[in-house]
């Protein structure tokens, strides 16, 4: 047997196989696996998930530079800082692209730092810098910047930086990552995920003890450590081509040491993990494919959960930081920077069609703003506002059921002259 597997081991260093082996078949971690950068989270199915749909849906909404006119907000295209937020924020990145990463480097490594290039006072530029380039001083809150990337170098004020911090422990100078948080369970999860590649990536194969009879053998009936390791290489042999059930003889026995999958109960374990990790990442199973037995209604109130609880917090942070660092106090009262929240309610279009309608017969919208919405052209008397006339107060004459129509139309009664 063990000249078997040297005659092997010689024909694949003869044809020059071992580089070939070493790659495809990599030996795994070891136990236990511990999670503490982004690089390990990611490769957990239900961390990258929850980091895809975060960022993603928050970069999906157009964050808009809005001017106030005629007491309302609306957007200011002719700005270059509406185009900085909705078109190219830098040479390198769409408006996309720079949401979408911002939000991953907050949520996955506690801070998103935004350098502002400005001309003449001006914003001209949003630069996403890299992921360790930036250390904040909060004693003399100031940034220290040494970016080689995107070529920002030199110690910066706080307006100069906008500064996106995930849930902190130091008072709000700088955020903790879910990540690190997270850390625990992630490592139970990514445990968990290795020891399921090992079960399927040697086949199942049984771990055990060959042993002999019980009791102490003496004289000829002892076994001898060589004759144990032969039945041992069998058995691994024979279990290794497929077989089942392999006989060993009598004065022998067989002790199991593995578990199957089952025994460990690897398939609960990694239900649980998955929700814990939902918890940390605050979105819920549904959006992860978790597979929880649910109902229409418990889905749809599991969106507008997702919606108040998970993404407002986040917008509402990007958008007071943008705010206060785009926006100059002088007129900060007359210019405003926030999302297009109608993205997030897009139903199928029967609802749509139920919702312009009441819109409409309200008067909260005109003919013309519903064709704009729809991408069609205005038509003539488009921008008539029409308020449905079908209620009237409890105590009028027309719940009572008496005719106005000639009471209005009836000439005012004047007294009676005498003409001479």
């Amino acid at each position: 047997m063990k000249l078997r597997y040297k005659l092997r081991n010689a024909i694949i260093r003869s044809l020059g196989l071992d580089d070939y082996i070493n790659t495809n078949m990599s030996p795994l971690p070891s136990q236990p696996i511990n999670v503490y950068s982004t690089d390990a989270a990611m490769k957990l199915s239900a961390a990258y998930r929850c980091t895809a749909i975060l960022s993603g849906t928050i970069a999906s909404l157009p964050l808009q530079y809005k001017r106030k006119k005629n007491a309302v907000f609306v957007p200011d295209e002719k700005e270059i800082l509406y185009r900085l937020l909705t078109r190219r924020p830098n040479r390198r990145m769409s408006s996309f692209e720079f949401i979408r990463n911002m939000v991953i480097l907050m949520v996955n490594r506690g801070n998103a730092y935004i350098f502002i290039r400005r001309t003449f006072g001006e914003p001209t530029a949003l630069v996403l810098l890299s992921p360790g380039s930036t250390t904040y001083d909060k004693y003399t809150d100031t940034y220290t910047v040494c970016d080689i990337i995107n070529h920002i170098n030199g110690v910066f004020g706080s307006n100069d930086i906008i500064h996106l911090r995930h849930n902190s422990q130091d008072g709000g100078y700088t955020g903790v990552s879910v990540i690190e948080s997270a850390s625990r369970v992630m490592s139970v999860a990514a445990s968990a995920d290795n020891q399921t590649l090992k079960t399927f990536q040697n086949g199942g194969k049984i771990k055990g003890i060959i042993s002999g009879m019980k009791g102490e053998a003496k004289g000829l009936n002892a076994l001898t450590d060589i004759q144990t390791s032969d039945v041992a290489e069998r058995v691994e042999s024979e279990l290794s081509s497929g077989r089942d059930i392999v006989s060993v003889n009598g004065d022998m026995s067989f002790a199991q040491l593995s578990f199957t999958p089952a025994d460990t109960q690897l398939i609960e374990n990694k239900k649980l993990t998955v929700l814990d990790i939902c918890r940390f990442y605050g979105v819920h199973p549904d959006k992860v494919f978790a597979g929880q037995p649910t109902n229409y209604k418990a889905s749809e109130m599991g969106q507008v959960s997702y919606l108040t609880d998970t993404l407002q917090p986040y917008l509402r942070q990007i958008e007071s930081e943008f705010e206060l660092k785009l926006i100059p106090d002088s007129v900060s009262m007359d210019y405003k920077i926030n999302f297009d929240l109608s993205v997030l309610y897009q139903t199928d279009l029967m609802t749509q069609v139920t919702y312009w309608k009441t819109l409409l017969e309200i008067g909260g919208i005109t003919s013309n703003e519903i064709r704009s919405h729809l991408g069609k052209a205005p038509i003539p008397g488009g921008d008539t506002v029409f308020i449905t006339c079908n209620v009237a107060p409890a105590d009028s004459p027309k719940i009572r059921g008496e005719s106005e129509t000639n009471k209005e139309n009836e000439l005012p009664k004047e007294e009676e002259t005498q003409i001479e």
